[in-house]
């Protein structure tokens, strides 16, 4: 998988459409002006990348352990609950 960076200036004066192949054309050919205004446009790409990364890393991301939440009952309910559990429960059986 290559990396392919569009450049205007690889385009116009170097007839090619990748900044990366454009760039090493212009500095094979000793054309080193040419390769530095290149040059400036896959650095912009690469700012523009760490940029996004830095920002996805400062948002605050929710782990697993955070989203677990303790439920606990509201005192109302807790003693309800406990005077059934204090209740025994009387199955009834009838013969026949």
């Amino acid at each position: 998988m290559s990396l392919i960076i569009n450049s205007e200036v690889s385009k116009q004066y170097l007839l090619e459409e990748d900044a990366i192949a454009g760039f090493k054309k212009a500095v094979n050919n000793n054309q080193l002006q040419l390769a530095m205004r290149v040059l400036v446009d896959i650095l912009d790409v690469f700012v523009e990348g760490f940029d996004l990364l830095i920002d996805a890393e400062e948002e605050p991301s929710i782990t697993p352990a955070e989203k677990i939440v303790e439920v606990v009952p509201a005192p109302e309910l807790a003693t309800e609950d406990k005077k059934n559990a204090n209740k025994k429960t009387e199955v009834k059986t009838e013969e026949k």
